[in-house]
Parts: structure tokens; C-alpha cells; sequence
């Protein structure tokens, strides 16, 4: 934690709007380091992309931690009856620079479905336009999306609500049920309090047990800087009607996996 007035220094920083460029000037320095050469066979974004969605240059990581994530979802997907290979329209929000979708999307399209991922960033749907199969898009920070209302069977997001304010992320829960026909499914992380007692700054798990719902560096939201916390029976709340839960698997304890709750649009 902090001391005091490190903590008072850092939020005049967020508060004049110097912690923007601070925060791209040290994703430029980690885009710099000296990473081993790797290949899987797949486009690869460039480093200074790698690190704008998660935070480390490292191609090897990139690969394996997208290749296990797509199939966490596929697997989860494929247990609530929406196998992607089935012939599905698949919604990947946040899909950043094709971490996970380089994985999910041939699977999908070899299938017969429609693939979509969108993102805040213009330079991430770019190159995932460019290099990857599928339709990529800028979405907005707040919903609404331009996708037609019950219009996509299966919707994953991962690390989207994670750098959000409350309101921000309630919309984007309530946008997946406007755009999901009913019975569709979608799957979406965020940090739990078993996550933040693995993984988390000490000030993350006292806040979510008082408060339910914490931002830590409340500022650049839908970037990495801001990162969102909340219990799962706190993200249960946030929830519109529309969805219901079908089951959440706490974050992991052994290793840095958020929380994942797997939700069905409600037929009625």
C-alpha cells in the first residue's frame, strides 16, 4: 500500500491528467525489453501491441496464456450446450490485439459461424482487421455497441469489466443481454475476492468486503492502468434481469486466473 503521501501525489497526477502520459511512456520501456524469439505459427502483434493488452512484451506468454484462456471459454461454452464449432455468431468484446481470438476465431469460421471482436482501441481492431479472420471493430467506451439487438448466440469478455468503473460495467452487462438472442450465453472475468487475496493490493480486498465494488488508479478507465474489483456476490448485483447465472468458477488461488461467470439470456 501506499504511504500517504505518495497516495496524495499520485492522485494529483490522475487528477491533472499527467498519469495518461506517464502510464504510455512506461508501455513504451516494457515494448522495449529484450524478449526470446518465439512462433507459433500464428500472426504475432508487435511488442509495443502484446503490451498494451497485457502488460508484458513476452510473445511466448502471449501465445500460451491466449491459447489457455480461448480454451477455457471454448470448454465452458461447449458445457452449457454453445460449442463454438457449431455454427455460432461469436461476440469477443474487448478482444484487444487478438490474444484470445487468434485461437477462438478459425474455430468458430471453420464451423460455419460469423466471428466479431471489438475493442476501445483503433490501433488493436486494426491489426487484428489486418492479420486475423474475422470482423473487427472499434466499440465505444460506453455501450451501446452498433450490433442489432438479439443478434449474437455467444459473447465472451475477458479483463473488460476489470477496468471499469461500476456504472461503466453494468451498461456493458446490460448491452450483452440487449444484443444476445434469448438462451445465448456469455462469459465474462473479473476479479473476485479470491483473486484479490492471491493477486490483489492489500487495499482491494478490505474495499470489496466493506464496499462490494473497488477501482484502484481511478483514472484512464478501459485501459490497464484502472483496474476494477468486486465479490461475486457483488458482481451478481450488477447483473440486469435479463440475465441469468448459470455458474461463476472463482478465480484461481495457484495461479493468476480471474473469476469467470458463465450467463444465459433469459427466453422470458
Amino acid at each position: 500500500m501506499r504511504t500517504g503521501w505518495r497516495k496524495v501525489a499520485h492522485r494529483a497526477l490522475e487528477l491533472s491528467g499527467l498519469i495518461g502520459p506517464l502510464h504510455r511512456a512506461q508501455e513504451r520501456r516494457l515494448a522495449q525489453a529484450d524478449v526470446e524469439a518465439f512462433d507459433d505459427g500464428r500472426p504475432l502483434p508487435p511488442a509495443e501491441l502484446r503490451v498494451l493488452v497485457g502488460g508484458a512484451a513476452d510473445p511466448k506468454w502471449f501465445s500460451h496464456r491466449g491459447r489457455a484462456d480461448a480454451e477455457r471459454f471454448m470448454d465452458l461454452a461447449r458445457r452449457h450446450g454453445s460449442p463454438f464449432e457449431s455454427g455460432l455468431s461469436v461476440w469477443d468484446l474487448g478482444c484487444g490485439c487478438g490474444r484470445i481470438a487468434r485461437w477462438t476465431a478459425p474455430v468458430v469460421l471453420n464451423g460455419g459461424g460469423a466471428f466479431r471482436g471489438t475493442d476501445i482501441n483503433p490501433r488493436l481492431v486494426e491489426w487484428c482487421a489486418a492479420h486475423l479472420p474475422g470482423s473487427y471493430r472499434r466499440n465505444p467506451l460506453k455501450p451501446p455497441s452498433d450490433l442489432s439487438p438479439e443478434s449474437i448466440e455467444v459473447i465472451y469478455a475477458y479483463s473488460v469489466l476489470t477496468h471499469l468503473r461500476e456504472g461503466v460495467a453494468r451498461a456493458w452487462l446490460a448491452e450483452m443481454a440487449r444484443v444476445l438472442k434469448p438462451g445465448g450465453l456469455a462469459m465474462v472475468t473479473f476479479h473476485d475476492e479470491d483473486y484479490a487475496r492471491a493477486w490483489g493490493p492489500p487495499e482491494a480486498q478490505a474495499q470489496i468486503a466493506l464496499d462490494g465494488y473497488f477501482v484502484l488508479n481511478d483514472a484512464l478507465e478501459g485501459s490497464n492502468y484502472m483496474s476494477s474489483w468486486t465479490t461475486r456476490q457483488g458482481f451478481r448485483a450488477l447483473l440486469p434481469a435479463q440475465l441469468e447465472v448459470c455458474e461463476i468458477r472463482p478465480g484461481q488461488l495457484d495461479a493468476p486466473v480471474q473469476a469467470i461467470a458463465v450467463l444465459r439470456r433469459r427466453t422470458v
